[in-house]
């Protein structure tokens, strides 16, 4: 076995990078299709959705990685308390005076963006309304055009933006991507409560056209080697029965693959064997509790106390629970407990598994009501 290097090869940090992208590769594929072939194809504009820690930002990531091998620009933005659409008019006149020629390009008069006023008057003006992202994006896809390059925008937490602001961005990319045939990408990525939010809007036609990127957990075998590899590449190895455990142990969830592997090699660090099933175990216990808390604990917040109920309600039954049942553990309607299963399918605390019957989105939300259970018995 070569030398161990001292560094931890995983990073259970939301919105990092693994290691290892594993069982990416088709959704990646597609996309690089994609960036070769134009607006034209359906992939250039991509919606990545899935629960939290199943690596959509790490996804975005990778996307932007890719086009910068074939010397795009990329604008990066994600939900916060500054206008979407500002930011990215902002990003796109820097992006602009990257370009050959640069300063020259800008057309406007004045553009206002998080609260600073630039004014930018090279070459001829455009109408008052310009300041809009529509004219400022379509400037820059002109020069993209010019120079053979294209810009990728990314835009993370996309269920967390305002509708408004969603619909605005979304109209300036429909209109200069798809209408105008301009080398500008997007790729997005959100909960997958936007279902029930952004894109059940009637006037969010480019979104619900957008290509579709579902992220679940991975197979048996990426598991495997997400956890593998990148324990090998840094001089060390793990004993077969380990590796099957910590398989077993993550169910395919990306996050709890990344934590897993984490605390498996701190166990491990300060040996040369290989990481062993002990090690695993006690990784297990960090990883399990980090899901609760990281993952579960956010979407448990948000529930109302009959929320909650519902949840806790499900607890007895070991797999899928049946509405009926859940109607009858809390004393109230069929009809009532179907109010409350559309709202926790929204809320992304359920899934549905067949007619009348769910399960929880994930084994760290059973984990969560247990707890709550316990420490209030009368969620019971």
């Amino acid at each position: 076995m070569a030398e161990r290097s001292p560094t931890n090869p995983f990073s259970p940090s939301f919105g990092t990078t693994p290691p290892l992208l594993a069982g990416r590769d088709e959704v990646m594929a597609r996309f690089a299709e994609a960036i070769e072939a134009g607006p034209t194809h359906p992939d250039y504009t991509l919606l990545v959705t899935g629960d939290r820690g199943t690596g959509k930002t790490a996804l975005l990531n990778a996307l932007e990685a890719t086009v910068a091998e074939r010397g795009w620009l990329t604008v990066t933005a994600a939900a916060s308390s500054e206008p979407l659409s500002e930011r990215i008019a902002a990003e796109a006149v820097r992006c602009l005076e990257q370009l050959p020629g640069g300063g020259r390009r800008v057309r406007l008069g004045s553009l206002r963006v998080l609260g600073i006023g630039l004014e930018l008057d090279h070459g001829d003006a455009v109408p008052a309304r310009a300041a809009s992202l529509t004219s400022v994006l379509e400037q820059l896809g002109e020069a993209l055009t010019d120079e053979r390059t294209g810009l990728l925008l990314t835009v993370d937490e996309l269920h967390d933006v305002p509708r408004d602001d969603v619909r605005n961005v979304a109209s300036a990319v429909q209109i200069v991507t798809r209408r105008r045939q301009r080398p500008i990408a997007f790729a997005a990525a959100a909960l997958p409560l936007i279902e029930h939010s952004h894109l059940a809007d009637p006037h969010m036609t480019f979104l619900q056209r957008c290509a579709r990127a579902p992220l679940g957990p991975l197979t048996p075998d990426e598991t495997r080697r997400a956890l593998r590899e990148p324990i090998v590449s840094r001089g060390s190895a793990i004993d077969d029965d380990a590796l099957a455990e910590a398989v077993d142990s993550t169910l395919g969830y990306p996050y709890m693959i990344q934590l897993v592997g984490f605390h498996a090699w701190r166990a491990g660090a300060t040996t040369d064997e290989p990481i062993s099933v002990v090690d695993i175990r006690a990784a297990i216990v960090e990883a399990e509790q980090a899901m609760v808390e990281q993952v579960a604990g956010p979407v448990w917040n948000r529930l109302s106390p009959m929320d909650r109920r519902f949840l806790v309600a499900m607890l007895q039954d070991e797999s899928d629970s049946s509405l009926a049942d859940i109607a009858a553990r809390m004393d109230r309607s069929l009809q009532y407990a179907r109010t409350y299963r559309r709202r926790l399918l929204t809320a992304g605390a359920l899934s549905p598994t067949s007619a009348g019957r769910v399960r929880y989105r994930h084994h760290a939300l059973r984990r969560r009501a247990q707890d709550a259970a316990r420490d209030n018995p009368d969620l019971s």
